[in-house]
């Protein structure tokens, strides 16, 4: 070895005196010669490579610069001849020091334009491995070769044992993705590998231009350990752009659209055999733009970009620290980490979008994400800011990125100020405000604030359902509304919220607050229907008011719920109607066979006057003070209704003096009533029940279609003594009348006779004049009462026309049984009335006690020539006599009549008949010439019958021996001349009988009996009676059958 080192320093010496000499003299020494030597000595003993060139010379600038040793054509070659790497030209760098101190091995090795090409091959579309390529030539090699002598441990075994560095100059690089075949070349690069402590450090730039023709800059550093088990390298590009790469995978294909020039720094950690154990990057850039066809409708100007994230490919993970956007007003940021497993990618992160105008939100909404929320978004939105935020997890399998999946995709978002239109043709939400999320396919926009035509908005959400499902995908929209009432029903009055209009009232006849929980549901589609929309409401209505609500009456100081929602709407609360409190309910359904359609209900105590308020007839003239009610009012699916009502009457005072009924306030009282309506509220049927002070009374009233009474029909009338059902019927000619019971008061009747008739007057289209005009009646009332006694039974028929009596045709059970009858007659109608013992009649009746046995017969005729048409006609009664009686209470007695007569007979007498001409005009009954007689005495009688105050006028004579006193009546002239007439006698007592029905008075005037019959009639007739009217006396214009006994 000593010998072969001392040749060489002898050879080396040679050569450098002859370089100095040379260099001193004309520049660098050709040493081809010594071309076989050096080959010998750069070969390393036990290598497989042997190196070999075309020309050596020796170079040397000045004595203060290296002295170089350069090769021209170097090759290096294995054992087998094969080429395997080459360099145009290298140079040998010694120390000058070195040289002389007899040290001839080179320091640092120069090589120029040499071809390294580097194959990047990627599993999965992650980068593996970087290494020179086989097939792109030898040059390549030759740098590995020098790579591999700076890696080597010093030595003075070999030439280039004692190497520290390898500068390459001018170098064509050539990068190829061997899965597409693209390449990126830099032609003139410069690499610097130096030997140090720990290997090799390198230090290299270049210039890259690939496929696009855009020049990149990349500078490198980086260190290669001596052991050859790691590469650390850091890279610094300048000028890239992200749409270079769109060609090295259909998965990044989008980066087409990404123009934009970036500029970062790559930290990577591989194996000594180039296996990559991690990447980091950081990048920045701007000033370009993003084009995603298909993807996003819009070209984005992108301000600035930065990012930064990480590979590790022995942990199999990802990881993106931050990726961010700039594009003016608004900002895009990423991150987010990945995992790769045998079979499988995963990645999960969060993506922000800030400050995006809402204006342009459908810039940034990808095209084919969630497409029918997306239209709804882009049309019902707008104004105002949106703050977005995805929080997202992906998978794909490893070999296929086309399959990837969103496992977990969860957006947040921020917004105000914004404009929401959530259906056509209602008032748009202003400035609204809140939060939104989107999961599990459902956008839901949170805690709304906002206004619409002065209403107010708070907490509110909008929620897009099933936007990961096939359209059409739902919106559920629930807004709490507060403000004015008028407002409110103004907002739901809006025609495309298709509420019925019977739910709606004039807003200007609403006052107070409301707050409603409104939600709506509907399709997200642009023709949206009335049908395909559901409504939800849940409002509270403080200091409600609605002008008349019923009529003229007012609902005040309301406190109500509303609930609408699926099939009905209700409303339950309280409030002040007219003053009272009442409870107010309403169903309303909305179903396609609802139960019912509408109902209102109704309970509290109010003031009877309310009724006439509320636009019906007034019930103060039968009842005053507060009435407790119960009223139900619904309608059914056909358009008819029902009225049901329950009423407390305790503190009601009800007065019906037409039969003298009075409950005084405080007495039990109660009435149930019923109302059925036909389709248009046209009254169909009034059931009714009623019990109180004294009277129960049940039945119904029907109408005709144009709401007049059709029919009324009392099962129960049970006041007093009364005890009777009633049918009243209308028919063309007027109404038929039947009444039927065990007992009737008469007084009743009378009293009803005149209220019709004062209604009538006050109404003369209404009921009771239509009674009034033409009644037909028919009777069967086993008992019929009067004041202070019985008619029996009473049965028949009988027709009024107007005031007067057309026929009758009845039978009466007083007197041993009795007939009236009235029959129509040419120019009038005819009376006839038999009672076969007047007596017994007059007894049981409780109107006169005293008259035993006697029948009673009345024929007459009414002259219907007259307006109110006069009766003339006689009486007759048969034997009957007089019996002085007990007196029972407040019933009138004969017992004075009898007194004065025995004084001049005897009054107990038998008397064979009673006869007398009857004429009535008016209320007043004229009685002339009656007369009776009996063994002792005779009787003669005239006057007034006044029925309009219940009280009698009769004056007349009494005649003693009748039968003897009573011959000169018969004797021409003479006879009236002494006896004053027919029945009159020579001597006669003057009598009268007056006073009420019941308490019949008698005075005898006795100074008659001496006086002759023609002188008697001054005694007879009392002062100022005047005489007694003629038949054809003018009527007073009173009502015949309300006098009827």
């Amino acid at each position: 070895m000593c010998k072969r080192v001392a040749t060489i320093a002898v050879l080396t010496v040679s050569a450098l005196v002859v370089v100095v000499a040379l260099r001193l003299m004309a520049g660098p020494v050709n040493l081809d010669f010594l071309k076989p030597r050096l080959v010998a000595l750069i070969d390393v003993p036990g290598n497989d490579i042997h190196p070999n060139f075309d020309h050596i010379s020796f170079e040397w600038s000045g004595l203060s610069r290296p002295m170089r040793l350069a090769f021209t054509g170097l090759r290096f070659t294995n054992s087998k001849g094969q080429m395997l790497a080459t360099a145009p030209l290298a140079a040998l760098t010694f120390d000058p020091r070195g040289i002389f101190q007899g040290k001839f091995l080179p320091t640092s090795v120069v090589v120029e334009r040499p071809v390294i090409e580097a194959d990047i091959a990627r599993e999965g579309g992650i980068f593996k491995r970087v290494f020179t390529s086989h097939e792109g030539g030898a040059q390549g090699e030759a740098i590995s070769i020098l790579v591999d002598q700076l890696l080597a441990e010093p030595n003075y075994d070999s030439l280039l044992g004692q190497l520290d560095s390898v500068l390459v100059e001018k170098a064509r690089i050539t990068v190829r993705d061997l899965k597409t075949d693209l390449s990126w070349t830099a032609p003139s690069a410069r690499v610097h590998l130096k030997r140090d402590a720990v290997g090799v450090a390198i230090d290299a730039n270049a210039q890259f231009t690939g496929y696009l023709d855009h020049p990149v800059d990349v500078s490198l550093s980086g260190i290669y350990t001596r052991d050859r088990s790691r590469v650390s390298v850091e890279a610094r590009i300048d000028g890239i752009k992200p749409m270079a790469f769109a060609d090295l995978s259909p998965d990044v294909a989008l980066l087409r659209g990404v123009d934009i020039t970036l500029s970062g720094r790559m930290r990577v950690e591989a194996t000594g055999e180039g296996e990559i154990k991690s990447v980091a990057v950081d990048i920045t850039g701007g000033n370009g733009r993003i084009t995603l066809p298909g993807v996003l409708p819009a070209t984005h100007t992108v301000k600035a970009v930065s990012a930064s994230f990480a590979i590790d490919t022995i942990a199999h993970t990802a990881a993106i620290d931050h990726l961010a956007f700039d594009f003016g007003a608004t900002r895009i940021s990423v991150s987010g980490s990945g995992t790769r497993t045998a079979d499988r990618r995963t990645f999960a992160g969060r993506a922000d979008i800030r400050q995006i105008p809402v204006d342009r939100l459908g810039d940034y909404w990808p095209l084919e994400f969630a497409a029918g929320g997306r239209e709804w978004a882009l049309t019902n939105l707008s104004k105002g800011m949106i703050d977005v935020g995805a929080e997202f997890a992906l998978s794909a399998p490893v070999d296929d990125l086309t399959a990837m999946k969103v496992d977990r995709l969860v957006g947040l978002i921020d917004y105000g100020g914004m404009m929401v239109r959530y259906m056509p043709n209602m008032p748009e939400l202003q400035d609204v405000a809140g939060k939104a999320r989107y999961e599990n396919g459902n956008l839901r926009f949170e805690n709304i604030s906002g206004g619409a035509v002065n209403l107010k908005v708070a907490g509110g959400t909008i929620e897009l359902a099933d936007l990961d499902k096939p359209p059409p995908q739902f919106a559920i929209i629930k807004l709490p509304i507060t403000g004015p009432a008028q407002d409110v029903i103004r907002f739901l009055a809006r025609p495309k919220l298709g509420l019925s209009k019977d739910m709606l009232y004039d807003y200007r006849r609403l006052g107070g607050n409301v707050a409603v929980d409104l939600e709506l549901r509907f399709p997200l589609i642009n023709a949206l229907t009335v049908a395909e929309l559901d409504i939800k409401a849940d409002a509270q209505l403080t200091n409600f008011s609605l002008k008349d609500v019923l009529g003229d009456v007012d609902l005040t100081d309301a406190t109500v719920r509303v609930k609408y929602g699926g099939p009905e709407l209700n409303v339950t609360g309280q409030g002040k109607l007219d003053g009272a409190m009442v409870d107010i309910g309403w169903r309303e359904m909305f179903g396609q066979k609802p139960p019912f359609r509408r109902r209102y209900e109704l309970k509290g105590t109010v003031p009877a006057g309310i009724v006439e308020k509320a636009g019906f007839p007034s019930v103060e003239p039968y009842a005053t003070g507060p009435v407790g009610m119960t009223l139900q009012y619904q309608v059914a699916t056909n358009g008819t209704s029902e009225v049901t009502g329950k009423f407390d009457l305790k503190s009601t005072k009800l007065s019906v003096v037409p039969v003298a009924f009075i409950k005084e306030a405080g007495a039990e009282g109660q009435a149930q009533m019923t109302i059925k309506l036909a389709a248009g509220g046209k009254l169909t049927t009034i059931d009714f029940d009623g019990r109180g002070g004294g009277l129960q009374t049940k039945g119904q009233v029907r109408f005709s279609g144009d709401n007049a009474v059709q029919l009324i029909s009392l099962q129960q009338v049970k006041l007093g003594r009364t005890d009777i059902t009633v049918d009243w019927r209308r028919n063309p000619g007027g109404v038929e009348l039947s009444v039927k019971g065990a007992s009737f008061e008469l007084a009743r009747l009378h009293d009803m006779m005149k209220a019709r008739d004062d209604v009538a007057a006050r109404e003369p289209k209404g009921a009771a004049s239509v009674s009034r005009a033409s009644t037909k009646a028919t009777i069967q009332v086993q008992n019929v009462l009067v004041k202070r006694g019985s008619l029996g039974y009473l049965n028949g028929k009988l027709e009024m026309t107007g005031d007067r009596l057309a026929s009758a045709d009845l039978s009466i059970g007083a007197g041993k049984g009795s007939t009236f009858r009235v029959t129509p007659a040419s120019g009038g109608r005819t009376l006839f009335f038999y009672v076969a013992d007047f007596g017994q009649a007059l007894r049981e009746a409780g109107w006169l006690d005293g008259l035993v046995n006697g029948y009673l017969h009345i024929e007459g005729k009414f002259n219907d020539t007259w307006a109110d048409p006069p009766l003339s006609g006689w009486l007759k009664m048969g034997p009957y006599r007089l019996q002085r009686v007990t007196a029972r209470p407040d019933i009138g007695t004969l017992n004075s009549a009898i007194d004065g007569l025995n004084s001049a007979g005897n009054a107990l007498q038998q008397f064979d008949s009673l006869t007398a001409d009857l004429s009535k005009a008016g209320d007043k009954i004229q009685v002339r010439n009656g007369r009776t007689s009996g063994q002792s005495i005779g009787l003669t009688t005239q006057g007034t019958i006044d029925l309009g105050h219940d009280t009698a006028l009769l004056n007349g004579v009494v005649v003693p021996a009748f039968a003897l006193n009573n011959l000169l009546s018969n004797v021409p002239l003479l006879g009236p001349l002494l006896t004053g007439g027919k029945d009159g006698g020579l001597f006669a007592i003057s009598y009268q009988l007056h006073g009420p029905f019941d308490d019949l008075k008698t005075d005898v005037n006795m100074m008659s009996a001496v006086t002759p019959g023609a002188l008697r009639d001054l005694f007879n007739t009392p002062a100022g009676s005047g005489g007694a009217p003629t038949a054809a006396a003018p009527p007073s214009g009173a009502q015949e059958m309300q006098r009827a006994p």
